[in-house]
């Protein structure tokens, strides 16, 4: 029995994908607006020391001698109290007077939040394997409007760094699951499609808007767990993935799940009774609802290989998005502005990189987003090297903004040829150790903004190079495109076939899978 053309006697791609992937989609919104948050959270203000001084008669202009001083008029002794500017935006630095020497604890702080989403991956990689992927879907939701909440609350900056780790946690969960979850509901030909949608970059629009709107870091949390309140209410909508079903020897359950999807498709009466009988071709080669883990990966020759390759790669795509995004608020220019402007172009390259992903296929498709970006990341990095002017100032957010985009967009590609690599049983281990990786780029990535203060240039040209690396690094991976997804590990080892497109049988030791 083909899982393809099971798919397709359902009604293929229909009303029912179409509703599934707007709920996913959806869903991002919370986690893009908590991801994003410090961007906004920690935004950088005009600030002076006030110690001393009645602040009641006093102008506060940028000529005040102690404008952004550490130290107190005349003095070397430290400054101990703050003035901040908070007509723009009220952030977490203004809130606990993060400047000076506990300048370090900003990025800490956004550290600390990836550090959660780390942990998250390696957890949810496991649980969503396990236990389906449906379950930790929801918690991530129910985590992050808790959390959210409990944010803004915050007495303390290390309390406020503590709930950002769990934050970490709840988005790691939703983003290990989200894309693993429609694949395994999609047929090849619309899988770029609904990994594609720039759901991410018009979420960045309208986070840039509602911090705009609310200039506050309290009330963005408010706002964000608002968001995410009622898609808990989706639980009874969404499913659980049919391909995890199948991968358990759970058939009935499958079963049950495609008539559904058959209904709401409005798909003539289909017979799947085929599926009970492929528990004979499955029972020889697969223990019924066996647990898998990592170690049926490194014991995959292919599968291992394939995964040590993507680890490069993964980790410079975390560490340039969120150590070039996290380092917008020091480019000149409104801050809001140059966050709405890279979310409204990242919106129609998405679909471009849609054509691209299809037309000539992931690697490729990855390899350009990369090249972009990496140029661009040098051209910021020998901007340094200049005096700072109009001119320069214009070409660094220029070619800034250019080099966030392009690795943004690296996300589409990179995300579909990674799952398409790995078959259903060990999909989200795979997926979730990449993602995990991706993490700690992102934890290195805004200590590079802490760095780059300190040593201008020093994020983009440690960007630049791992960038260039990367590609190296994809060359040799095997294209996906038009390739069915492997369900089991014996599946993603035959390869070289006449046929090594087809359709991938359940049981069939030699299916072929083009993609491992």
């Amino acid at each position: 029995m083909k899982l393809e053309n099971a798919l397709k006697q359902t009604g293929g791609c229909g009303r029912y994908q179409i509703l599934l992937t707007l709920i996913i989609h959806s869903m991002k919104c919370i986690v893009c607006f908590t991801m994003v948050f410090m961007v906004f959270g920690a935004a950088k203000s005009d600030w002076w020391c006030i110690e001393g001084l009645n602040e009641d008669n006093v102008t506060f202009t940028t000529d005040l001698p102690q404008y952004l001083s550490c130290t107190l008029f005349n003095s070397t002794q430290p400054c101990t109290k703050f003035y901040f500017d908070e007509s723009k935006i009220t952030t977490v630095i203004s809130e606990w007077s993060l400047v000076c020497d506990r300048e370090w604890i900003t990025s800490t702080i956004t550290s600390i939040q990836m550090s959660g989403v780390l942990v998250g991956n390696l957890v949810c990689g496991q649980v969503a394997d396990v236990i389906g992927r449906k379950p930790p879907l929801f918690i991530s939701i129910a985590t992050l409007v808790v959390f959210n909440i409990l944010a803004a609350f915050s007495t303390s900056w290390i309390m406020f760094a503590v709930i950002r780790f769990f934050l970490g946690v709840g988005m790691a969960f939703e983003l290990t699951v989200q894309y693993s979850f429609l694949s395994e509901f999609t047929l090849p030909r619309w899988r770029t499609w609904i990994i594609a949608i720039p759901s991410w970059a018009i979420q960045t629009v309208l986070l840039s808007f509602v911090a705009w709107i609310l200039k506050s870091w309290k009330y963005i949390h408010f706002a964000t767990a608002a968001i995410g309140f009622p898609l808990l209410f989706t639980y009874w909508f969404v499913p659980e993935s049919f391909r995890w079903y199948v991968s358990h020897n759970r058939l009935n359950d499958a079963e049950s799940v495609m008539k559904k999807l058959a209904k709401v498709n409005k798909s003539a009466k289909i017979e799947l009774n085929e599926l009970k009988t492929m528990a004979k071709d499955i029972g020889k080669e697969m223990i019924p609802d066996r647990k898998y883990s990592c170690i049926d990966i490194i014991r995959n020759g292919s599968l291992f290989l394939y995964t040590s390759l993507l680890v490069i790669v993964w980790f410079a795509i975390g560490l340039g998005n969120y150590g070039i995004q996290f380092g917008v608020p020091a480019l000149s220019g409104n801050l809001y502005i140059n966050v709405f402007v890279i979310g409204l172009i990242m919106s129609p390259l998405q679909f471009i990189v849609i054509f691209m992903t299809n037309r000539f296929g992931r690697k490729i498709s990855a390899i350009s987003c990369y090249i972009i970006a990496g140029g661009s990341a040098l051209v910021v990095a020998v901007a340094y090297r200049f005096e700072e002017t109009e001119v320069i100032d214009t070409v660094t957010n220029i070619a800034a903004i250019i080099s966030l985009i392009g690795i943004n967009v690296a996300w589409s590609p990179l995300q579909t040829i990674t799952l398409e690599t790995y078959p259903t049983v060990v999909r989200n281990i795979g997926y979730g150790f990449q993602n995990t990786m991706a993490r700690v780029g992102a934890i290195v990535g805004p200590q590079l903004v802490y760095l780059n203060t300190k040593f201008a240039g020093t994020l983009y040209w440690i960007c630049g190079i791992t960038f260039f690396l990367s590609i190296l690094i994809l060359l040799p991976l095997p294209e996906t495109r038009d390739s069915n997804l492997p369900d089991k590990i014996n599946e993603s080892e035959s390869e070289g076939t006449e046929e090594s497109n087809s359709n991938i049988e359940i049981g069939d030791d030699k299916t072929s899978h083009n993609s491992v």
